[in-house]
């Protein structure tokens, strides 16, 4: 029963409690910059005149790639493994029945394309 009150959410007066205790944050905080002669900052431009906003924080370096020489085949030239024809033919015939069955090659793909 707890499982399916947690799935619907908050409810009402929860939300209502918190709108509550933020608006009397908010009123203790004017009332107290009223008495020191000051206002309330309520916008970012109001807390910082005259400059402009941080850019955003990147938690990570941007990555650069510096292209070597390439370690297998040359990406859009013929698959190596399959020489360009995007698989091979199994021959598994015995006894005169003849057995063929096509394995598509897994470097590739099937495209028979280096990637």
């Amino acid at each position: 029963m707890e499982e399916d009150d947690n799935a619907r959410g908050f409810e009402r007066d929860e939300t209502d409690q918190f709108h509550q205790a933020v608006r009397r944050l908010t009123d203790d905080g004017d009332r107290r910059a009223a008495m020191a002669g000051r206002r309330a900052r309520r916008t970012l431009a109001e807390m910082v005149p005259g400059q402009s906003r941080q850019p955003v924080l990147r938690l990570t370096r941007p990555l650069t790639f510096t292209p070597t020489a390439p370690a297998g085949p040359v990406a859009g030239g013929p698959c190596t493994s399959c020489s360009g024809a995007g698989g091979r033919v199994v021959d598994t015939s015995e006894g005169g029945v003849t057995r063929q069955t096509w394995h598509s090659c897994i470097p590739c793909g099937g495209t028979g394309v280096a990637r």
